[in-house]
Parts: structure tokens; C-alpha cells; sequence
């Protein structure tokens, strides 16, 4: 008898996603979208702490901005290859359905949350080393921790994990993977932009997944 342990949690990570040329021209444009863009300027002064995001007032910069328009397509080749690593039946197209963008600045942080609804979430980093703050992935079973026995290797032992970040690394997860963005404690403001994309099957692929249900 074996040890099988059901319901994992796949994180999928890669560095170098882009060129350093594009990720200056992303660098660029984010600081400047933060000191002129009111609506998010507003949402973020409101609800955001110290940080900025454009989560609040625009989360389809794939659809109104050209150079995220550029961006969703650097992506789909890793999001390729992150589907394969599940294992999952190849879709007929992949697309974007949420993009935004965020600065989280010095104090600033983001709470526990989920992206319903997506094939596969993620933050591209455009700026970003862990002493401005790691993403987290959180253990999706809180009752869990009604009883602890585990040593310190085991891959129960913890409910949170901290990914390294790094800048033009993205990161890829399920959107129902419950996550968070540590507070930024050093002097340096963090820039990520966050997505979900979505995926379309034809009638056979559609048959093929229904019947792995």
C-alpha cells in the first residue's frame, strides 16, 4: 500500500517569460499609467492602502492597450507549456479575459483571494525581488489545521507556502488556488501585472474533456 495523496495544488513558475526590452517598455508604462490615470488613482487611495492598481477601475488592459495586447501573446506559449505539465486536454484557442496591473509600494499588501472562473490565473513580474514581498499560496483546507502532526519536510506540514518572485517571471496557477501578495517592507515599489485566461474546446475536444468528468 501506498501513500497517494489526492487534490495538489499546481503552481506553475518560469523566469526570462520575455525580453528585457519589452519588460522595460511595460516598466515605463504602468508608472506612467500610476500618476495619470484618476479612476485608478481614486480606487486605489480608497481601497488599496499605499499601493496602486488598476484593478478597480480597468481590468481589461489586454483589450484597451496595445502593449498588453503584445503581452497576452508572450504569454501563450508558457501558458502552453503550463498546460501540458497538468496534463490537461490541448484547447482550441487560449484567451485573456482579465489583465491588470499593480504597484505595491512600500507597506503596501494584498489579502487572501481566488480568480473564479479561470482556466489559469497568474502575475507576470515586472519589477519585483522578495525583499519587496513574495507571493503566497495558501492551503485551500483551513480545517486542516485543527490538528498539526506533521514534521517539518512533510509536504503537509505547512498552510502557507511563499513562491519567490523575481523580475519578468511569471507565475501560473488554477484560479480557484487561494493566494496572497506579502507586505512590501523594503523601500522599493513592486510592479506585477495580473491575468486570467479562459479556454475554448471544438465539439470533439469538448467530448474528450466531458469524458474525463
Amino acid at each position: 500500500m501506498a501513500l497517494i495523496l489526492f487534490y495538489p495544488s499546481p503552481v506553475f513558475e518560469k523566469e526570462d517569460a520575455i525580453s528585457e526590452e519589452f519588460n522595460q517598455r511595460l516598466e515605463k508604462w504602468i508608472i506612467e499609467y500610476s500618476k495619470k490615470d484618476e479612476a485608478a488613482k481614486n480606487w486605489s487611495q480608497q481601497f488599496y492602502g499605499t499601493g496602486f492598481t488598476s484593478f478597480g477601475s480597468n481590468q481589461m488592459l489586454h483589450k484597451n492597450e496595445p502593449i498588453f495586447q503584445e503581452l497576452v501573446q508572450a504569454l501563450i506559449p508558457t501558458t502552453k507549456e503550463y498546460f501540458q505539465e497538468l496534463q490537461a486536454i490541448e484547447p482550441k484557442e487560449i484567451f485573456c479575459v482579465g489583465m491588470w496591473c499593480t504597484i505595491n509600494r512600500p507597506m503596501s499588501m494584498h489579502p487572501r483571494h481566488i480568480h473564479p472562473m479561470s482556466a489559469c490565473s497568474g502575475t507576470y513580474y515586472v519589477n519585483a525581488d522578495p525583499e519587496m514581498g513574495n507571493l503566497f499560496i495558501h492551503d485551500p483546507y483551513d480545517n486542516r489545521q485543527m490538528g498539526i502532526i506533521f514534521k517539518p519536510k512533510s509536504p503537509l506540514a505547512f498552510d502557507t507556502y511563499a513562491v519567490p518572485v523575481k523580475s519578468r517571471k511569471v507565475v501560473m496557477f488554477p484560479g480557484w488556488v487561494s493566494h496572497s501578495v506579502q507586505q512590501n517592507m523594503s523601500n522599493k515599489d513592486r510592479i506585477g501585472i495580473s491575468f486570467n485566461f479562459q479556454v475554448q474546446y471544438d465539439e470533439n475536444q469538448h467530448k474528450e474533456v466531458q469524458g474525463d468528468l
